[in-house]
């Protein structure tokens, strides 16, 4: 008998699996890592303090810089407490204290930000600006400590 041209033949079962999806799957998740990785590297670049640190040289001490909720800036460094200060001399102060630093082979500034908490987000950026106009490189935010939970 002869056999049929449409008959199908009965082939021995492939059992190795097939890696080629898999492989262009991970080559497109590296893709994707690839492109992504550098927008995650984006923002201001601030010194958060953490708890229990210590951190800070004895030698210098922040200069601390406090921005009251109707947006008044005060500065406080070495002797001088609480001056009021605008922008533009808080600017100079800083720039000042930054030469002076680098004169002597200290170590750069290290500023806190004091703010009160209901200031606006923008007022806080824009004296960080301030900052950054100033030369000023490491700055801090301080905070208060937690309030206790309450336990049921």
């Amino acid at each position: 008998m002869r056999q049929s041209p449409y008959r199908r033949e009965k082939k021995a079962l492939n059992a190795e699996m097939n890696v080629v999806p898999y492989i262009d799957v991970m080559l497109v998740l590296l893709v994707i890592f690839m492109v992504t990785a550098p927008m995650l590297i984006t923002g201001v670049d601030v010194d958060l303090p953490k708890e229990q640190t210590n951190t800070m040289s004895q030698s210098q001490l922040p200069i601390i810089v406090s921005l009251t909720d109707s947006g008044e800036i005060f500065i406080s460094y070495e002797n001088n407490i609480d001056l009021p200060m605008s922008e533009l001399e808080l600017i100079d102060t800083l720039s000042n204290l930054q030469n002076q630093s680098d004169a002597a082979g200290a170590q750069p500034l290290q500023v806190m930000i004091n703010a009160d908490q209901n200031n606006q987000y923008g007022d806080i950026m824009t004296l960080m600006a301030t900052l950054q106009q100033a030369g000023i490189q490491k700055v801090g935010l301080l905070t208060g400590a937690p309030l206790p939970t309450p336990s049921l």
